[in-house]
């Protein structure tokens, strides 16, 4: 299993972060070049459209990918999911404001079309910065199930 995140802010990093001490694992992270958020916002707003990211490329069939909620795209998340192949997807996306049930409906759509098994989990942006270790242990209980049901790999459990 492999976790992969992008993150402008820094929230979908820390979540990465502290979600792969679970996962025994190191994060990835998906670069790509500076830009200004009004950039960014302007190419948030068309759907589908890829920006050229820079990441390791999996190894894993089993990948978990923490992103950000913009308006209708994250390019560079979109990019990302033209790239890769794998089995198994499981997004965790963080959102602060409207849209996000149709935005996550958007990106496993998308991701259906390479990938066999997706699923999301949305969290507010706010859960995040107040109580990440919540946040976590939700995050765990919601993947445990699905990772057992497919691998011998278990996530450890909070102290």
């Amino acid at each position: 299993m492999e976790i992969y995140y992008y993150s402008f802010t820094g929230i979908s990093k820390k979540l990465a972060e502290s979600l792969s001490k679970f996962l025994n694992v190191k994060p990835k992270e998906i670069k790509t070049s500076s830009k200004p958020y009004f950039f960014w916002l302007l190419l948030s707003f068309i759907p589908y459209l890829p920006f050229k990211a820079y990441f390791e490329k999996p190894s894993s069939s089993t990948l978990v990918l923490c992103f950000p909620k913009w308006t209708f795209n994250c390019p560079p998340v979109t990019y990302f999911l033209k790239e890769i192949t794998c089995e198994n997807l499981f997004m965790i996306i963080t959102y602060g404001g409207w849209g996000e049930k149709r935005y996550a409906d958007f990106y496993r759509k998308l991701a259906l079309k390479k990938i066999k098994k997706v699923e999301v989990f949305l969290v507010k942006k706010r859960k995040v910065l107040e109580n990440i270790t919540e946040v976590i242990e939700e995050i765990i209980n919601w993947l445990n199930p699905c990772i057992s049901s497919f691998g011998p790999q278990k996530i450890k459990k909070l102290r």
